[in-house]
């Protein structure tokens, strides 16, 4: 379930008028097809329909895998292979720390992307 207020952000204007606020919406992360949301009533949102790529459902290089401090697939796997500072999990986490994240807002799944640095970076 996902705040409403991701989704007004997430969403390009011209979707606005069709989202129906009082119902319940859901993220999806299923890399094989083109929804991003969906609410309780089966109405479905594409990726054309949201401002930013989601980065479970689009393999591009500088797809953001967190919206806030801009770690892009290709920055993490940069830093990572290259031993390079700050390690991205680092600089996320001492970010969240000072209150300095905004991931209900910024981020389209509407949570933190820690958990999908972690993952990425064991992908590696």
């Amino acid at each position: 379930m996902l705040y409403i207020r991701t989704i007004l952000y997430s969403f390009l204007h011209s979707v606005l008028d069709s989202l129906n606020p009082n119902l319940t919406h859901y993220f999806c992360s299923t890399r094989d097809c083109d929804v991003i949301y969906f609410d309780t009533e089966k109405k479905m949102y594409l990726n054309s329909e949201v401002k930013v790529s989601v980065h479970q459902e689009d393999n591009s290089p500088t797809v953001p895998v967190c919206y806030c401090f801009g770690w892009t697939k290709e920055k993490i796997k940069e830093y990572e292979e290259q031993e390079l500072s700050p390690k991205p999990l680092e600089h996320i986490r001492e970010n969240v720390k000072a209150d300095r994240c905004g991931c209900e807002v910024n981020n389209p799944q509407g949570s933190c992307c820690m958990g999908n640095i972690t993952k990425y970076i064991k992908s590696l």
